[in-house]
């Protein structure tokens, strides 16, 4: 009698897809998709520094009344 099982479809061919994947883009896209990056980046580094400096605003003076 035969195991049931899933069926043995070997090891990955890479960790990012075939060995003969190769990419499409232009020159156009790839450089449009690096200032896109860069551009969400900022973004991201922009809004961590605006929550901190607006939490420490807020706290203001606050830090030390911990009430234990």
């Amino acid at each position: 009698m035969s195991e049931v099982g899933p069926p043995d479809v070997g090891p990955p061919d890479s960790e990012f897809g075939p060995p003969d994947f190769k990419s499409t883009d232009t020159a156009a896209q790839a450089k449009a998709r690096r200032w896109r990056s860069i551009a969400i980046a900022v973004a991201l580094g922009v809004f961590v520094i605006l929550v901190f400096i607006v939490t420490i605003a807020r706290m203001k003076g606050h830090v030390a009344d911990i009430g234990f």
